[in-house]
């Protein structure tokens, strides 16, 4: 079959003959992949590693490069396992990527982002970006017929920042700031409009991911480039900051930035993975009582379903994130490359199907 496969850092290879999935297990399906999306820790992956182990085989999938990509996707039931309830070939589905080992502590509470051998479909065993992939049955949420199945697969980063809104305790009238304006960040500020935040302020470097955020539902975006930037933050927050901060932007500078946006009392919610650990002013956290969370993730039992609902039934359109639609042939040269030169990007999905409009 046909795959996108990361065999090392800056070594991301089209395979016209990869192996197709091995037999299903009894509680297994297999997926026709529709569409599989582009994403910033595939990215981070391609450029600098550190995800997709390259030298020492994960304890549970027993996986290491090479790998088939991909995290966020969409597709059809094409083979169900012998113990398979609730599913039949044919159906349509959105796709959740986190499986656990279902074995430790954490496991054993359904708490399965936590899970201490986390496994993530695309980054610790074969992911979407093929023509097939194997898949827990329970990871499946059919998708109704009126949902397209190109914006289904962003369901996925969607249900991150649900999680991330959960873990930061968002409260109804709030104020709330995101830091960085990538596909998660925008996910970001349609989760804090739906949630009921009274202002939702995004802060971004400009050009088309300013515009996006926008359209997701940023009542204010500050470009942090500009001189001035940080009088208009204090003017819009009456000086007291945002009580919620999420940080997505993925840079060390973009961390601490959130932590200092963060009002008295407030809580900052770190999401996104840097290269390395930041330095925060622990004068600042203690005397102003600012709580620091980690999200990471979402679970196939919550945060994923109302992922697919809230797209389904039209209270987050995750529509404008998606900038280009291609081939699975074109996945390197125009997909991972564009990405990494072209910030009018935002999502990329990639199809094994030969018409990107299939």
């Amino acid at each position: 079959m046909k795959a996108v496969v990361f065999h090392g850092v800056g070594d991301i290879r089209f395979e016209p003959n990869w192996p197709d999935p091995p037999a299903l297990g009894r509680n297994e399906v297999k997926i026709s992949t529709s569409w599989s999306g582009i994403c910033g820790t595939d990215l981070h992956d391609y450029e600098r590693g550190g995800i997709i182990s390259v030298d020492k085989p994960h304890p549970v999938t027993g996986r290491m490069a090479p790998l088939v990509l991909g995290h966020e996707f969409s597709g059809r039931v094409a083979e169900i396992g012998p113990d398979v309830e609730g599913l039949e070939v044919g159906q349509r589905v959105a796709v959740e990527s986190i499986r656990g080992c279902q074995k430790c502590y954490w496991c054993q509470r359904h708490r399965y982002a936590q899970c201490q051998h986390l496994i993530s479909v695309g980054q610790q065993d074969d992911g979407g970006m093929a023509e097939y992939f194997n898949i827990p049955a329970e990871n499946c949420i059919p998708i109704p017929d009126s949902l397209g199945e190109d914006v289904a697969a962003v369901a996925e980063p969607l249900a991150i920042m649900i999680r991330a809104a959960r873990k930061g305790n968002m409260q109804i009238g709030e104020t709330v700031t995101v830091v960085g304006a990538g596909a998660i960040g925008l996910c970001g500020i349609a989760v804090a409009r739906a949630a009921g935040a009274q202002k939702v302020i995004a802060i971004t470097h400009g050009g088309k991911r300013a515009e996006v955020a926008e359209q997701m539902g940023a009542h204010y975006v500050l470009n942090s480039t500009e001189q001035g930037w940080e009088k208009h933050y204090d003017d819009i927050t009456d000086g007291r900051k945002a009580e919620l901060v999420f940080d997505t932007g993925g840079t060390v500078r973009a961390m601490r930035l959130a932590v200092e946006l963060t009002a008295r009392g407030g809580r900052c919610v770190f999401v996104s993975l840097p290269d390395e650990d930041i330095l925060v002013s622990c004068m600042d956290i203690v005397l102003n009582e600012k709580e620091i969370i980690g999200s990471v993730g979402h679970t196939h039992e919550e945060e994923f379903p109302w992922a697919v609902q809230y797209i389904a039934d039209g209270r987050i359109d995750v529509a404008p994130l998606i900038t280009s639609r291609i081939c699975l042939e074109d996945a390197v040269e125009k997909g991972f490359k564009k990405l990494r030169q072209d910030r009018n990007e935002i999502k990329i999905l990639v199809t094994p199907h030969r018409d990107p409009a299939q």
